[in-house]
């Protein structure tokens, strides 16, 4: 009963209140909380009312659906929330019954017949066109994020591949400049790519894994090349004309490249470019950020640290290969980023920093040994350009040394990964920041200090097996107890940066 009246009003609101923003928005808010709920979204789709918002989803039912020529492209974004919590609703009993799902799509689909005939035409109004897709792509992203099964995603999957994609790549070529039409397209392509609940599961005879991933890397190539032809812009639009674009995409990215429904291997085997292209396309806008940009933008830093740890796990054979200043723009971007306030990037920096520090050792180990297959030739090249710059490495042995010791570190398991590879590789230097920090101390500390040192290392071996790593672990937490206890009681000794020095 009580639901009965909540769906009556909201239904009342959006029919009648569709060109309100304020109350349309916090009246559909209402729907999408009301059909998270478990057991109240089943009570739900059994009211009348809300059969019939599934089955007459329409601007002539609910205005807000409909192209209104004085509102910004930006209002639309509450469409999203209805679809999200009409697909919801729609999963209850949809299972795999492709008929009512054609039922439910069909305004979309007669919504994107009418693109495509837009677009075959010579000559359409771009301002109506542009309100159309956005509307219709802001639809679609809320019917995705709702459908979390395999069985649904799979319909929506073979509803938009191939027969629209091509539609949302035209889109992208034409209004590139326009962030308000290109970021919905890029959130859309970032939602259809996410293996959110194992969603994405392709059948062994199915190449849809693969002609997916090739869309994806379609479109941010297309994107990513006509975007860096806008050349310099003003400071209070680069975030929104180009930096907000390239965080989406990188985003993308790191979606399609975890999300474990592709082969890698295949793209070169069969001397496929998409892979490739997608990667020099992510370091032509990489290398067009400054460094002070990545992470005064907290969401361009996440999406792009998060990213580069992906890349770092599974494709370090393709970061080995860069060229030496693309190499060393990364490995600055990831010192800076370990000490970064943001938790998320500072842990994720340490990830990728571990990984790059284990290629590194096992590459230098095969090399060291001299029998079976020689090297690649990009492990050789990679390690020929950390031989001849140290300081990078040697910088960021200081720096995750610093804050484990002399800083309130609250992720310390994950500074404690790469910091094992780090010591390992250079002995040498750290046997000196050792001796460094030991004579830094105050006479009467000394010893303890040193004794703190002793014990980190005891039992450990020149190896990074897991065995090992974790015995490295279990040290570092002893050792930072013993140093702020050693600590605790100097209340003259000098800084961390003086030690460190």
């Amino acid at each position: 009963m009580v639901l009965s009246i909540f769906i009556g009003k909201i239904i009342t609101n959006l029919k009648y209140w569709g060109r309100c923003e304020p109350i349309t928005s916090k009246t559909l808010q209402l729907l999408n909380d009301l059909s998270i709920g478990y057991s109240s979204v089943r009570k739900l789709v059994k009211l009348s009312a809300v059969q019939f918002m599934l089955n007459n989803h329409t601007s002539e039912h609910f205005s807000f659906l409909g192209i209104n020529s004085q509102s910004n492209l930006s209002d639309m974004r509450c469409r999203t929330t209805f679809y999200t919590a009409l697909g919801r609703l729609l999963m209850v009993d949809l299972g795999e019954d492709e008929e009512q799902f054609a039922q439910f799509m069909m305004p979309l689909t007669a919504a994107f017949e009418s693109m495509a005939q837009m677009f075959s035409s010579n000559s359409f109004n771009e301002q109506e066109a542009k309100r159309s897709l956005v509307g219709l792509v802001r639809d679609l992203r809320g019917i995705a994020f709702a459908f979390n099964a395999k069985s649904s995603f799979m319909m929506l999957f073979d509803w938009i591949y191939p027969a629209y994609m091509p539609i949302l790549q035209r889109a992208i070529e034409l209004w590139f400049h326009d962030p308000a039409c290109t970021t919905p397209i890029l959130k859309l392509m970032a939602e259809l790519v996410h293996n959110r609940s194992q969603r994405l599961q392709f059948d062994v005879s199915s190449p849809n894994g693969i002609l997916l991933f090739r869309e994806t890397s379609k479109m941010i190539t297309t994107y990513g090349n006509r975007i860096l032809t806008l050349g310099e812009l003003p400071k209070e639009q680069l975030y929104v004309l180009k930096l907000k674009g390239i965080s989406i995409c990188f985003s993308v990215l790191k979606a399609a490249l975890s999300g474990s429904y592709v082969n890698f291997g295949v793209f070169r085997l069969y001397g496929d470019e998409a892979l490739d292209n997608a990667l020099q396309t992510f370091v032509k806008l990489l290398l067009s950020v400054p460094h002070s940009d990545l992470l005064d933008y907290p969401k361009l830093s996440q999406s792009y640290y998060s990213l580069l740890e992906v890349l770092t796990q599974d494709h370090m054979s393709f970061i080995a290969s860069l060229e030496p200043h693309v190499i060393m723009y990364i490995l600055s971007s990831i010192s800076e980023g370990l000490t970064a306030l943001d938790t998320m990037v500072c842990t994720g920096c340490c990830s990728c920093l571990d990984h790059i520090v284990t290629y590194l050792f096992k590459q230098l180990s095969r090399s060291g040994k001299k029998r079976g297959a020689p090297p690649p030739q990009e492990s050789e090249r990679f390690l020929h350009i950390m031989q001849q710059h140290p300081e990078m490495i040697q910088q960021m042995l200081s720096t995750v040394l610093n804050i484990i010791i002399f800083e309130d570190c609250r992720n310390q398991w994950s500074m404690s990964r790469p910091l094992l590879g780090l010591i390992l590789l250079n002995e040498k230097y750290f046997s000196d920041l050792r001796r460094s920090i030991v004579s830094s101390q105050p006479p009467e500390k000394q010893q303890a200090m040193h004794l703190c040192f002793e014990n980190l290392m005891e039992g450990i071996e020149g190896n990074l097996l897991t065995k090992n790593r974790d015995r490295f672990t279990q040290n570092l937490s002893a050792f930072r107890r013993e140093v702020n206890d050693s600590m605790k009681n100097s209340t003259c000794g000098p800084n961390s940066n003086e030690m460190m020095s």
